[in-house]
């Protein structure tokens, strides 16, 4: 038995103890025989001494992370959000499954201040598409089509990070970042289950956004949110397009609600580097295969009777969204140019046909992206940068500029409404594909 063992036992009466314990006892009594006794007042000085240094580190430590100001508290670490899974009789009552028939799922963290105890953003996350059956099978055993693959705990950044440092107008919000796991923009809803690769799948994405808003609604305190940020990046960009007015319906109505979309706002008529459509072709396949009619907007699918797959492109969907949002994008989008254009370079060091290609898109993104300006209630931000996520990254999201301003600052300028509408569409120089310096090495 140890000494630190020995004293834990708290007894003084060796007839309490065993013979073993005893011998230990004698042994150290044997020892400190001899030795001068160091005084009381000695004794409470070093405690006192090491009790401060003590006091002094934590402080220093809580001073680091945690500064009160008013009601406010600013946080300036990053601080994990948890994953939460639907119950799965929930899943199995609305019929809201993930490609591989698990409950949906999202991260969450809580609001860190009183006065932004009810604000709420909500994020759409992006991961691409899945574009036939077999696709969609091998997606089913990822995060991006199951909630069994997703780690319990999940850092964010950018819009979504709780640090004051890097978000400083809403790191104290309330974050619930639904997962992806329809690969489909959660548009999907199809009925009958799909076998492909001898495993069967579920597109009902549509039917996961709705059970997760509901289940927030009920279960997580979004009935008493008085603001809510539907946001979302990539394919999640697009399902904020596609979606926003159908999650403001089923929010309170006296809360305010507005949208941001980033790196969502993919074009249906461009060619390729070869002259063909291929993505537009396969986005069609995606509308078929998963039946995503049933999940989008009525009146643009009125409106698009001769060919309602239209309504699942940014630029066509657009027109038809009520709610305010704001629309985030890079005119040289890096996943566009190589997942959509097929080319495989830096634009700084393209080829000229490559080039030639790039610069087609950017004059008819413009072009495209010009309905923005009709609406005084939204707003816009396209930089020059080679880049895809602005937004969810904390370097973009606060070094990018365009026109003087950042990234955060000119989403924030709009969503305070501290800017006229004519001052919330800020497009980036177009003398060279390197014109910004804020951006990084196009």
């Amino acid at each position: 038995m140890s000494i630190f063992q020995l004293r834990r036992t708290g007894l003084l009466n060796h007839s309490l103890l065993n013979e073993d314990q005893v011998m230990v006892r004698k042994s150290l009594q044997s020892a400190c025989r001899g030795r001068p006794r160091v005084r009381s007042c000695q004794c409470w000085t070093i405690a006192t001494v090491l009790a401060a240094l003590w006091l002094y580190l934590s402080f220093g430590l809580w001073v680091y992370y945690f500064r009160d100001i008013g009601d406010v508290r600013l946080v300036s670490r990053n601080i994990e959000a948890h994953l939460v899974v639907l119950p799965q009789d929930l899943a199995d009552e609305t019929g809201a499954y993930c490609l591989d028939g698990s409950p949906p799922a999202y991260y969450f963290r809580n609001a860190t201040s009183r006065e932004h105890h009810n604000s709420w953003i909500i994020h759409l996350m992006g991961g691409a598409w899945c574009y036939d059956n077999a696709q969609c099978a091998h997606r089913s055993s990822t995060h991006l089509g199951s909630s069994r693959k997703l780690r319990p705990k999940k850092l964010f950044g950018g819009i979504l990070s709780s640090s004051s440092k890097v978000n400083p107008d809403f790191y104290d919000w309330n974050v619930a970042v639904v997962n992806n796991c329809d690969g489909a923009s959660f548009s999907g809803d199809r009925e009958d289950p799909v076998i492909s690769n001898k495993k069967k799948m579920y597109y009902r994405g549509s039917r996961v956004l709705n059970a997760v808003i509901n289940y927030l609604l009920k279960s997580a305190g979004l009935q008493r949110a008085d603001r809510v940020i539907l946001h979302g990046e990539s394919a999640g960009g697009l399902a904020v397009l596609l979606h926003a007015d159908r999650v403001s319906r089923m929010v309170p109505k006296e809360t305010s609600f507005k949208a941001m979309a980033d790196g969502g706002f993919f074009l249906a008529d461009e060619a390729d580097t070869s002259g063909k459509t291929q993505w537009k072709s396969a986005m069609e396949n995606v509308y078929k295969m998963q039946q995503i009619e049933g999940g989008l907007d009525k009146d643009c699918l009125l409106a698009k009777e001769k060919n309602k797959s239209e309504c699942f492109f940014a630029q066509h969907a657009y027109s038809y969204l009520t709610s305010p949002v704001f629309v985030v994008n890079s005119v040289y989008d890096s996943w566009t140019l190589q997942n959509i254009l097929r080319t495989r370079c830096r634009p700084s060091k393209c080829n000229e046909k490559d080039l030639g290609v790039i610069e087609k898109h950017r004059r008819t993104f413009l072009q495209r992206m010009d309905q923005v300006n009709r609406y005084d209630k939204n707003g816009m931000f396209l930089a020059s940068c080679y880049a895809h996520i602005l937004t969810c990254v904390d370097s973009p999201w606060m070094t990018y500029k365009v026109a003087g301003r950042t990234t955060r600052e000119a989403f924030a300028d709009w969503y305070y409404e501290r800017t006229t509408p004519a001052e919330t569409w800020d497009v980036d120089c177009d003398s060279s594909l390197t014109c910004n310096p804020t951006c990084r090495s196009n």
